[in-house]
């Protein structure tokens, strides 16, 4: 929405500068200045705004649709369920170097005028408590609607950090940006997803390579990763940040919350938050880019006459 806001303020300032183009001498802000050039622009963007404000209403609709309710009461098929993140052992993330469950490294890099964004996600088992018992969450795939926890800018990325990224095959020095967000102990989070039976609910033989259940890191990798963003661990302590008794939690759960075929979000803020946002946007889309498209298409057609031979 930001994008086309900013797209359709732009279009505005054109249009004003179409009123008065004396003062403009570049040819490069002149060839801008011509609506043969941004009015096309803008007509397409102003019918993609009108189709994506559907697209959102719809998604809107759909959370609504989606129950709340407790993890105890908590039947198959989507659901929202809110409480507390909370789990058995905990993971470093790579960036912050903070004890998490969940991270997400979400990175831009810059190969010449390519722009190219990359995502490394990983999970140890993550839990979500509401006061009436605990449903894992597999958290891959879901769109993650709070802030970030932290983010750099190239030229400034610790050596950890660069080591993590040539380790996943992204090259550093052609980082442009870094973001990366995280779900740690004790958050309070709002899951909305589908509540599915679990495939892994019993002991893979594909775990001896550190990976549980959904492919959540073993407590065992966890050590192993978190012994390689601290180098200087004392091998006698333990390495794992526990939020409570590993045995309070059932790693082979008979249900999972997931990805399905509803809106699979997790977020900080409520269903009744979600929806109002989501109806404002949709309704700066549906109104507002009806209103570009005739905008621009309207300055268009005009300097399209001045060039129609009489």
């Amino acid at each position: 929405m930001q994008r086309m806001l900013a797209t359709a303020a732009f279009v505005a300032a054109l249009a004003y500068v179409v009123r008065d183009p004396s003062w403009v001498h570049d040819p490069f802000l002149q060839l801008l200045n011509d609506p043969l050039v941004w009015g096309p622009v803008g007509a397409v963007l102003g019918a993609y705004g009108f189709f994506r404000g559907f697209s959102l209403l719809k998604r809107k609709r759909l959370l609504q649709d989606t129950p709340r309710s407790t993890v105890r009461a908590a039947a198959l098929g989507p659901v929202e369920i809110s409480g507390q993140a909370t789990g058995p052992y905990t993971l470093v993330s790579p960036l912050s170097t903070t004890d998490c469950y969940y991270y997400r490294l979400v990175t831009t890099i810059l190969q010449g005028s390519r722009k190219k964004t990359c995502s490394i996600e990983e999970c140890a088992p993550l839990f979500l408590n509401d006061g009436t018992g605990n449903v894992m969450v597999d958290p891959r795939g879901a769109e993650i609607q709070f802030s970030a926890l932290g983010s750099l800018d190239a030229g400034s990325l610790p050596d950890y950090l660069r080591h993590f990224l040539n380790q996943h095959g992204i090259p550093a020095d052609l980082v442009a940006t870094v973001q990366e967000f995280c779900i740690r102990p004790g958050d309070p989070i709002v899951v909305f997803g589908s509540l599915q039976e679990n495939p892994w609910s019993k002991p893979q033989p594909q775990e001896l390579a550190g990976r549980i259940g959904p492919g959540f890191l073993s407590e065992a990798a966890a050590d192993v990763q978190r012994r390689r963003a601290f180098a200087s661990l004392n091998p006698d302590t333990p390495s794992g940040d526990l939020a409570a008794s590993a045995c309070q939690f059932d790693l082979y759960p008979p249900v999972l919350l997931t990805k399905g075929s509803s809106p699979f979000f997790i977020s900080n803020a409520s269903q009744q938050e979600l929806t109002e946002s989501l109806s404002f946007q949709s309704a700066v889309y549906i109104w507002g880019g009806p209103a570009l498209a005739v905008f621009c298409t309207y300055f268009l057609l005009q300097r399209v006459a001045r060039l129609w031979p009489r």
